[in-house]
């Protein structure tokens, strides 16, 4: 059941010619259909009694053509393997014309994996950040936790940043009401972003009951592109300034954080704790997108188009998943086009298939012990946390999407431990993004 030629069609196809024994097709049939003479129910006959010759004239034709199917499939692997080619994606059968005495013949057309060339790994240099937790760090975010708990409290002032405002407004574009633009009871913290700059900046230093008129101009990539660019006018009138009211560090406040004890020492330790944690995995983060990057722009190489039309239907998949989620009517029926996925599946495939050369070539395999690591921490993400690393473990597919990360830390490490490498510091509020 070997291939007699392997051809190079164009680029990464091939075509193998594979013949599969007649004889083979029938004694495996007959093996089969005789099993299945032994459970099948045929009207007239016991379970498990009737003639082979009946069950085969019912079932035969379905059951050679699994034969058939499985030994194609076997001879294919079989001729990759005698070949030592690497097979990309599912190879297509077609039925090539024979004697029929003999052998089926079919055509195998299939893609294989690009030759890689990765160059000098030790001449690429990376910067590895560091940072060391300190009381500072600390202190910044217990300021940001007591931020995430505010509380406002009515001010008899002007409304300043970090205040809430709640106004009513209405707007004019071209000189008719502009569709959505108008509310009442609308409230908003300055300097959050949640309103246009120009809408804040005529709010702001107003009291309540004041009344303000002014002109907005929208951007022009603003999301509404209906009114992108476009001047409308605004009144808006301030119905309650409030001012922000931050917790105290105290022991109701540890409290809520879940120490029970209320012990602010014992505070500070679990915020330490977290912190460093969090530092760990944003340095680890930054360093793999340093050496994605780097993958990123090695030259482009062959890709197979099975691999690119795949990974363009997963896309496909995800931003329907995505529309439906925001609510989307008719989510799963919106029209997409696949050529707007092209671009950015190309690009996935190039990082996978040179993440998994550098894997192949150096024998790196996802450590157990950090899958199962992987896995613990995606699960606390749940009511049930064992509930959950029992389904990981029970989905071979969700259980390989997981060791795919973590075979691509493996290879993150792997190169950096061959790269050239520089100490360098980075500050605490860049790596947790913290806005000034």
């Amino acid at each position: 059941m070997a291939a007699t030629t392997i051809e190079t069609v164009a680029g990464l196809k091939r075509k193998a010619n594979l013949a599969i024994p007649l004889a083979g097709i029938e004694a495996e049939a007959h093996r089969r259909l005789s099993q299945l003479a032994r459970t099948v129910d045929i009207k007239g006959f016991r379970k498990g009694k009737a003639p082979v010759k009946l069950v085969d004239r019912q079932y035969g034709q379905q059951v050679r053509q699994e034969v058939v199917g499985d030994q194609l499939r076997d001879a294919f692997t079989l001729t990759a393997n005698t070949h030592q080619l690497r097979v990309a994606g599912m190879p297509q059968f077609e039925p090539k014309p024979g004697d029929g005495q003999t052998d089926l013949l079919f055509e195998a057309h299939f893609e294989v994996y690009p030759e890689i060339d990765l160059g000098d790994v030790a001449s690429w240099s990376f910067e590895r950040e560091s940072l060391e937790v300190d009381d500072k760090h600390v202190d910044t975010t217990l300021e940001i936790l007591r931020k995430q708990r505010v509380s406002y409290k009515a001010a008899k002032r002007a409304a300043q940043a970090d205040d809430r405002v709640t106004v009513d407004f209405e707007s004019t574009l071209e000189g008719a009401p502009m569709p959505g633009g108008q509310g009442s009871d609308f409230p908003f913290v300055l300097g959050t972003g949640q309103m246009l700059p120009d809408f804040e900046n005529a709010v702001t230093g107003k009291s309540a009951k004041d009344v303000v008129e002014f002109d907005l101009t929208f951007p022009a990539d603003y999301r509404a592109t209906d009114i992108a660019g476009k001047t409308a006018q605004f009144k808006v009138t301030v119905k309650a300034v409030e001012g922000p009211v931050l917790p105290e560090v105290d022991a109701d406040f540890a409290k809520v954080l879940g120490v029970e004890s209320g012990d602010l020492d014992e505070l500070r330790r679990e915020v330490r704790a977290n912190v460093e944690r969090e530092v760990v995995r944003r340095l680890q983060s930054r360093a793999k997108t340093a050496v994605m990057q780097k993958l990123r722009e090695m030259p482009d190489i062959d890709l197979p188009k099975s691999l690119v039309d795949t990974e363009i239907r997963r896309l496909m998949q995800i931003t329907r998943a995505d529309l439906e989620s925001k609510g989307i009517p008719n989510a799963k029926d919106v029209p997409l086009a696949p050529e707007i996925f092209v671009e950015e599946a190309q690009a996935r495939v190039k990082l996978g298939l040179l993440v998994g050369e550098i894997a192949r070539v150096n024998q790196l395999q996802p450590s157990p012990d950090k899958v199962r690591e992987l896995v613990a921490q995606q699960a606390m993400n749940y009511e049930n946390p064992a509930e959950m690393i029992k389904w990981y473990y029970t989905d071979p597919r969700r259980l390989q999407e997981v060791q795919a990360v973590v075979l691509e830390d493996e290879v993150v490490e792997w190169v950096l431990a061959q790269a050239k490498t520089t100490a360098a510091a980075v500050s605490f509020d860049e790596l947790m993004d913290i806005a000034k």
